[in-house]
């Protein structure tokens, strides 16, 4: 199927301008099990990392599980576009910037995001190599609950691993955290890492 507009799936490292490229094959068979209904089931764990989430603990658990499980692992790594505008609200406070950021800017802050993202993204796929995990990866931008959900759904994925930030006492008073969104809105168990 196709993969919706700005997401790429791909292998590493990926080529220079191509999108869209073919997912890993799988190797040696591994993934497979059989479902409820009697029919051969691919597991799949999914590994969410973002601008502002990522855990040497959270790879190491989640590629020793898809070893474990015999299941393909999935890093999603998403550029979150809100992380980008607090940024630009913080340099228009101090006056570093107008009150509209260039577009330049803006494109050198997202060239930034997606860069580290193939950086963790490389450092996932090193470690499922060294372990003989089947391995796949995806990279998107947007919000953090909306393109998680829809990728475990895609992948239908049987267990997800994310990271949550620790947030002060007030804020966790006042509100939700996209994890903890994530956890109650997920079609699948998710397993969360504090860092």
């Amino acid at each position: 199927s196709p993969l919706p507009e700005g997401e790429e799936t791909f292998l590493f490292p990926p080529l220079q301008g191509e999108k869209n490229l073919i997912p890993s094959p799988s190797r040696g068979g591994s993934g497979w099990g059989w479902g409820k209904r009697g029919y051969l089931h691919v597991k799949n764990i999914l590994l969410i990392l973002s601008t502002s989430r990522t855990s040497q603990d959270a790879i190491e658990y989640a590629v020793n599980l898809a070893k474990k499980e015999k299941a393909k692992l999935v890093v999603l790594y998403i550029v979150e576009t809100e992380l980008a505008n607090e940024v630009f609200d913080k340099f228009t406070d101090i006056g570093f910037i107008g009150d509209k950021p260039s577009t330049q800017l803006t494109e050198a802050i997202m060239k930034e995001y997606r860069q580290r993202g193939y950086e963790e993204m490389g450092k996932v796929q090193i470690r499922a190599m060294e372990e003989n995990v089947d391995f796949d990866a995806v990279t998107t931008q947007g919000d953090f609950v909306e393109k998680a959900i829809e990728v475990i759904e895609r992948y239908k994925v049987d267990v997800a691993v994310t990271i949550k930030r620790k947030r002060s006492a007030f804020l966790k008073y006042f509100s939700k955290s996209m994890v903890d969104e994530l956890v109650e809105k997920a079609p699948c168990k998710v397993e969360v890492f504090e860092e």
